[in-house]
C-alpha cells in the first residue's frame, strides 16, 4: 500500500475547492425552451395602445366637440337657416308658395318706408343709448358711494341689486300702473307740483296716447331702473380692485377728489366701462320684454324697436321671409357697431 503525503492531500483539496467554485459561478441551466411570439395589440378605441393616454390635438377636439355641437345646433344653424330663409318668400299664410326671390327682400325692407324698418332702428338706437347711458351715470355714481364706508354698507349694497334681480314682466307691468294716466302715481306727484300758484302739469298726461313720445319716456325710464344695478355691481367690484397706494400717492402730489377721479379711477376703470357699456347696448338693442308688456310697441309704431319689428312681422304679419331679412340685417349692424366699439375703447385704453 502506498502512502500518500501531506503535499498530495492538500493538491486534491485545492482542486476540490476550484472545481466547487467553478461550479458555483457557471451554474448549470436547462435550454429555454421556444414560444412562439406575442401578436402585437392594436387599440380599439382612437387608433390607440393599451395605457397609451389621449393628448395632443386628438385630444383637444374630443374635449371641444361638445360644445362645437351644441353652438351648431343652437347658433350656426339657426343662423344660417335665417339668412336661407330671407332669400326666399315663405308666408304663413301661403306656405306652399315658398319661392327663390335673391335680393328681392333686402331692396324692399331698406328703400321702402312702408315696412318700416328705419323707424324701428331709429327707436332701437335712442332706446339703447339712453338706457345705457342714464344707467350708467346713475349707477357709476351709487358705486362711488357704495364703495365709501357708509354705515349699513352691505344692506344698501344688497338693496342696490333688488331691480335688477326683479322680472323683466314684473317691472314692465309695476312701470305700466305708475305711468297709468287716471291712477298712477308718476300723474299724481306731477299734477300735485304747485310753485306759487303756478302748476306745470295742471292735467294727467296721456302717457300710452298721442304721438307716442310719452310712451317712449316710460318704456326708457323702466328699462333704466332695471338696468342700473348691473352697473352698480360691475363698477363697484372694480373699484375695489384698483390700488389704493395710487390714491394715497396723488393725495400727496396734491390732486383733489375730481383730479383723482379722471387720472386714477377712471383710467383704472376703462376695461371694466368697455365691457359693461356694450353688454348693456348690445342688450338694449335687444330688448323685447319690457316693451311688449307695457306698450305692444304702441301708440301704432312709436315704441317699435328692431325685435319687436321683426316678432310683428314674424308672428302677427306672418311673413316669415321678411322677418328673416330684417334679422340678418340687424344682426350684421349689431357685428359691425359691437366690433368699432370695442376698437374705439380699446384705443382710448392703449393712448392713457
Amino acid at each position: 500500500m502506498i502512502e500518500r503525503g501531506p503535499g498530495v492531500e492538500a493538491g486534491e483539496r485545492d482542486a476540490g475547492v476550484r472545481s466547487s467554485a467553478r461550479d458555483a459561478r457557471i451554474p448549470y441551466a436547462p435550454a429555454p425552451i421556444p414560444h412562439p411570439p406575442t401578436p402585437i395589440r392594436r387599440g380599439t378605441r382612437f387608433g390607440l395602445q393599451p395605457g397609451q393616454a389621449l393628448e395632443g390635438p386628438l385630444l383637444a377636439w374630443i374635449l371641444l366637440a361638445p360644445a362645437l355641437i351644441l353652438l351648431i345646433v343652437v347658433i350656426f344653424y339657426p343662423v344660417a337657416h335665417t339668412v336661407w330663409l330671407s332669400f326666399h318668400s315663405l308666408n304663413l299664410a301661403e306656405p306652399l308658395n315658398n319661392h327663390w326671390v335673391g335680393l328681392r327682400n333686402y331692396k324692399n325692407i331698406l328703400t321702402n318706408s312702408i315696412f318700416g324698418f328705419w323707424g324701428a332702428v331709429r327707436f332701437s338706437i335712442l332706446f339703447s343709448v339712453a338706457t345705457t347711458v342714464i344707467a350708467f351715470l346713475i349707477g357709476f355714481a351709487l358705486a362711488l358711494i357704495l364703495n365709501e364706508r357708509v354705515k349699513f354698507q352691505t344692506l344698501w349694497r344688497g338693496l342696490a341689486l333688488v331691480p335688477w334681480v326683479i322680472p323683466y314682466v314684473v317691472v314692465a307691468y309695476l312701470f305700466f300702473y305708475m305711468f297709468n294716466s287716471q291712477y298712477g302715481i308718476i300723474n299724481h306727484v306731477l299734477n300735485s307740483i304747485d310753485l306759487f300758484g303756478w302748476k306745470p302739469v295742471p292735467q294727467p298726461l296721456a302717457w300710452y296716447g298721442g304721438n307716442g313720445n310719452l310712451a317712449r319716456v316710460a318704456v326708457i325710464a323702466a328699462a333704466i331702473w332695471n338696468r342700473f344695478p348691473f352697473f352698480t355691481l360691475m363698477l363697484l367690484a372694480g373699484l375695489q380692485t384698483l390700488p389704493q397706494d395710487l390714491f394715497d400717492a396723488a393725495k400727496v402730489d396734491g390732486a383733489g377728489i375730481i383730479a383723482r377721479f379722471k387720472l386714477v379711477t377712471l383710467p383704472g376703470l376703462r376695461g371694466i366701462i368697455a365691457i359693461v357699456t356694450t353688454l348693456s347696448l348690445i342688450w338694449s338693442l335687444n330688448e323685447f320684454a319690457i316693451i311688449w308688456a307695457m306698450t305692444n310697441g304702441g301708440p301704432g309704431v312709436a315704441t317699435d324697436n328692431m325685435v319687436i319689428h321683426i316678432y310683428r312681422a314674424a308672428f302677427i304679419e306672418q311673413g316669415i321671409s321678411r322677418a328673416a331679412t330684417m334679422s340678418t340685417v340687424w344682426l350684421l349692424m349689431l357685428l359691425v357697431f359691437t366690433y368699432f366699439y370695442i376698437r374705439i375703447m380699446e384705443g382710448k385704453a392703449a393712448v392713457e
